[in-house]
Parts: structure tokens; C-alpha cells; sequence
């Protein structure tokens, strides 16, 4: 039933919502961040990379392609959204401490440091806020788990167009 409805869009209308979603999720983030002071962590700063390159992506495939080759671009797309989704699902995974925190997300260990100029460098490079930790969640859900949610219904968006079209 609703691989049936994705047939009713063109190439050129998908990639224009999808677009369009891209630039909503990295507005809703940028006022969350600078109006709302939810701070971002270095992963959601990697999950956001993904809907831009995402965006930039759709907004040109509409622009420069023809379109016959834009079907393409909504595959590429797709294998977009799952590297985001993926992303997104092992930044849950860390907020849930099923598995350890990454190396750039913090650093613990100051022991190793000669000087206090030196701890205080580490100090001023450590991020204030840790990936481990949530900043915001609405019906028990982080930002990241909606984003990992997002994610995966824009793969099956477009892969489903996709294969639909052949």
C-alpha cells in the first residue's frame, strides 16, 4: 500500500521533499541549539553532516540532472540515509552504554600530562558535552533515536520509490 503510493511522485518531486526535509531537520536542530541551548555532542555534529551532504545532494541531482538519471540519485540517496541511520543507531547505542564511548567524544585520562598548561589544553580540546549523555528526549526517545527513525523511513522512501520505478 505504500509502495504503491510512492508511485504517484516523480523523481524531480521526491528529491524536492527530500530536500526540503533535510533543510527542516538541520533548521529544527540549529534552533534547538542556539534558541532552545540544547547543546550538540560530536556525534549529533557528524548526524548533521549527514543530512547536509543529503540535502546539498537532492538540492543538485534536481538542479543538474537530467531526468532520467535522477532515479539514480534517489539510490545514492538512499545508501545516504542508511549510512546516517547507522550512525545514528551506534550514537543510541552509546547513550544507552551498550557500547563504550568513543575516543573523541571525551577524555578521562589526565594523568599522562607534564604540566598544567598541558592539562589545561586537554581541558579547553574535551567537548562539554559527552555523547553518552542526553540532552533532550521527548516520550522517552533522544534526538538521535528519532533521528536513527527518520533515517531509516527516508531509506525505505527511497529505495521503495526505486524499486518501484523498475
Amino acid at each position: 500500500m505504500c509502495l504503491k503510493f510512492l508511485t504517484c511522485f516523480s523523481s524531480r518531486t521526491l528529491l524536492g521533499v527530500l530536500t526540503l526535509i533535510c533543510v527542516g531537520v538541520l533548521g529544527a536542530a540549529y534552533v534547538m541549539e542556539h534558541y532552545f541551548a540544547v547543546r550538540p555532542c560530536q556525534m549529533c555534529l557528524y548526524e548533521r553532516n549527514v543530512f547536509m551532504g543529503a540535502g546539498i545532494f537532492s538540492l543538485l541531482s534536481l538542479l543538474v540532472l537530467p531526468q532520467r538519471f535522477q532515479h539514480y540519485a534517489l539510490l545514492i540517496l538512499g545508501f545516504i540515509f542508511a549510512g546516517g541511520a547507522l550512525l545514528a543507531g551506534y550514537h543510541v547505542a552509546i547513550q544507552q552504554h551498550w557500547v563504550s564511548l568513543p575516543s573523541f567524544c571525551s577524555s578521562n585520562d589526565f594523568s599522562a600530562f607534564e604540566s598544567v598548561e598541558a592539562l589545561k589544553e586537554q581541558l579547553l580540546k574535551t567537548p562539554l558535552v559527552r555523547c553518552d549523555q542526553v540532552t533532550w528526549s521527548l516520550f522517552g526517545l533522544s534526538l538521535a533515536a528519532y533521528n536513527a527513525i527518520l533515517s531509516l523511513v527516508l531509506v525505505c522512501v527511497c529505495w521503495g520509490w526505486f524499486w518501484k520505478q523498475k
